[in-house]
């Protein structure tokens, strides 16, 4: 939380940081009965390298911020220890939400210009997510809820209130949903975006002249969904061998990070997921780590991926287990490679490899 006495217009405020674009944002709450969800609004400026701690200085009230480059970063630099600090004079952002039943109610920072008044300076739009064990989920209209896509959210007037520091965007078919996207303009050429979280809607906001109640037809988020069935295990039948437990553990590891095998010797290997994500055991050719790794980052962009339990297509894959949920298990059975020597076996999951890699030892 941000020193209230040395932030001005923003202490007390939550924020949090994101390593992968090297920023940082506020993180706004709306309590509706026992649901608590949010909303984050970027601040000005970056970091030069992945911001993952930061802490409030009890000697200077001010935010220092450390971090290091790390997969998927977009910094310049290696590591950064940089000081964020409020220099005086408007922030022109938001600093508290409410999703209403008729729309979004948006406190501010400072004093609203006159283009907050027009509704053409203005957008909404909303979609949903469908939660898997899938790297990410694409984007799925709320409208048509197999469908991928974003609903824009008509906004029929806009209401500035309470000093010119507070905004109501009046939205009579804003429905629940996992992602409300609004663009929002405070004063001449200033723009801010705020995503929020909308798994409930407060009562109908009212504290404005002109008030029409609207009827609306709330649409229920798809759990059908369209995935592809999962891609059958080669080794999860077949004549058993010796057991062989390995586990992940956690920290993105392999608790076992070498294995020892005879060539040729039957194995009947049981992978373990203790950890919190999903996770694989892959089997491979001897010195195609890195090429095998780097083919998984790619599997990101594939929508059967996860059908596929992120397994690349290569003749460089000698076994593997299906992707395990956490706190599951899976057993294969297969044949150790014929020739001695060091074969890699990492998680396949999009940039677990990195670390999660380990070596089975033929012998």
């Amino acid at each position: 939380f941000t020193e209230t006495a040395k932030w001005g217009p923003l202490g007390g405020q939550l924020i949090h940081f994101s390593p992968g674009t090297a920023n940082h944002f506020l993180v706004l709450r709306q309590t509706i009965g026992d649901t608590t969800q949010g909303a984050v609004v970027w601040l000005p400026g970056d970091f030069l390298s992945g911001a993952q701690q930061g802490r409030i200085n009890p000697a200077d009230g001010q935010l220092y911020v450390s971090g290091m480059y790390g997969w998927g970063c977009y910094g310049r630099d290696d590591g950064c220890f940089q000081r964020m600090r409020y220099t005086g004079g408007p922030a022109h952002l938001p600093v508290a939400f409410a999703a209403h039943e008729n729309g979004v109610l948006i406190k501010f920072s400072d004093a609203l210009g006159s283009v907050a008044g027009d509704v053409t300076q203005h957008f909404a739009q909303c979609w949903n997510y469908r939660y898997s064990a899938a790297y990410g989920s694409p984007e799925f209209s709320v409208s048509h809820p197999d469908v991928e896509g974003h609903d824009a959210l008509e906004i029929t007037a806009v209401h500035v209130l309470e000093g010119r520091k507070t905004l109501f965007l009046e939205m009579p078919l804003l429905t629940p949903c996992h992602q409300v996207h609004v663009h929002v303009s405070t004063i001449e050429d200033r723009y801010q975006d705020l995503f929020i979280t909308a798994h409930k809607l407060a009562p109908a906001f009212t504290n404005f002249p002109g008030y029409t109640a609207a009827p609306k037809q709330y649409i229920a988020v798809s759990k059908s969904g369209n995935a592809q069935q999962s891609k059958p295990n080669p080794w999860a039948q077949g004549k058993k061998g010796r057991p062989l437990d390995l586990a992940a553990a956690v920290g993105l590891r392999f608790a076992q990070p070498e294995l020892h095998a005879k060539a040729g010797e039957r194995l009947s290997l049981t992978f373990s997921n203790p950890d919190v994500v999903p996770h694989n055991w892959v089997l491979i050719a001897p010195n195609k780590l890195q090429a095998i790794g780097d083919a998984t980052n790619k599997l990101i962009a594939d929508p059967a991926a996860l059908a596929k339990h992120y397994i690349p297509e290569t003749k460089d894959v000698l076994a593997y287990t299906a992707m395990v949920n956490p706190n599951g298990k899976f057993t294969i059975h297969f044949d150790a490679p014929k020739s001695p020597g060091r074969y890699p076996y990492l998680c396949t999951f999009p940039g677990h490899w990195v670390v999660m890699n380990g070596v089975m030892v033929v012998e």
